[in-house]
């Protein structure tokens, strides 16, 4: 990964139900300053590890978490993801198709050059929903 400039013209989308208390933990970034990005000694966050890499630009990464599920117009915001009206209706509709029509959860990141090669697969027990163009 480059970790220069971020292209931030695609958004990565994730929604589901998580009730882990250390859900956060998942988005930890290794900070300390004897370590280096990519030494056998440092943390590679959860997040990290699910996208493939070493590390994320935590400037281009979003969450919401609510105690109890919602209705996705809370959890999808126009405003938070800087997407288009019409990309979050098909948003929405690719929740619905996943079974979501309610969910506590979403994470979002800005990222056009990561690949998601297991679309399948949880993260953070959440769902991928896909990706998406950013305005």
């Amino acid at each position: 990964m480059n970790y220069g400039e971020q292209n931030t013209s695609k958004v990565h989308i994730w929604v589901g139900n998580n009730f882990e208390k250390d859900y956060e933990t998942y988005f930890e970034l290794d900070y300390r300053e004897d370590v280096e990005i990519g030494d056998s000694d440092s943390k590679v966050c959860g997040f990290c590890k699910d996208i493939g890499d070493e590390f994320y630009d935590e400037d281009w990464i979003g969450y919401a978490q609510h105690p109890q599920e919602k209705e996705l117009d809370i959890l999808i915001n126009q405003d938070e993801l800087s997407v288009t009206a019409e990309t979050i209706i098909k948003i929405r509709e690719i929740c619905i198709k996943q079974g979501f029509e309610k969910a506590n959860s979403i994470f979002w990141y800005y990222d056009g050059d990561i690949e998601m090669k297991d679309k399948e697969k949880l993260f953070n027990k959440l769902t991928y929903i896909g990706i998406f163009d950013a305005v």
